[in-house]
């Protein structure tokens, strides 16, 4: 007597067997290009860009540190009122792979890290180091950009051509401090 399950499993078995052998599949001629699948990353875009540079991922991943926490995020930077700065590396001794991860800054939650809008990866390559950016939820134009200052830091460069389309926002008036009201230092 056989069991339940085992007539059922026999007849996927033949069925997938008999879907693999079919050759009515329709393929592309080798001499056209492979066609879009869209956009994978929602209505935003999405743009990927990998370099290999000389050094070690330690080293290039704190001269890319450096210079987003400068340019980026820095006094007046373009994304420090918008975005969370995150970074995990490994120590050298463990290959040195690391990870630079910006997300959209949430207020809701205790660390603000909301969803992630962009990655920078650091992973040790025969020749060097592989430095890859992926913008998950950045418009393609400043991930473009973005990816320039990635690669001008890694190379030891100073760079910082998100704010050519994102200018340090004018520093904010301070309110109450007139100069002639109570307590003003100023001489009569």
């Amino acid at each position: 007597m056989q069991r339940p399950g085992s007539a059922a499993s026999g007849l996927v078995l033949v069925l997938l067997a008999g879907a693999c052998a079919s050759s009515s599949l329709p393929t592309l001629p080798p001499s056209q290009p492979p066609a879009e699948t869209g956009d994978i990353a929602g209505s935003r875009g999405a743009y990927e860009a990998a370099f290999i540079t000389p050094g070690t991922p330690t080293g290039v991943y704190t001269l890319v540190a450096r210079g987003a926490l400068g340019c980026w995020f820095g006094a007046g930077g373009p994304l420090k009122a918008t975005h969370v700065f995150q970074a995990e590396a490994e120590p050298p001794t463990k290959g040195g792979a690391a990870e630079i991860v910006l997300h959209e800054r949430d207020v809701t939650l205790r660390d603000q890290r909301g969803v992630r809008a962009y990655r920078i990866s650091f992973v040790s390559d025969a020749t060097g180091v592989r430095v890859g950016t992926s913008a998950l939820k950045i418009e393609p134009q400043l991930a473009q950009l973005m990816a320039k200052d990635v690669e001008a830091w890694a190379r030891g460069r100073s760079s910082c051509q998100l704010r050519s389309i994102m200018p340090p926002a004018p520093p904010a008036p301070v309110s109450g401090k007139s100069g002639s009201g109570p307590g003003s230092s100023k001489k009569r």
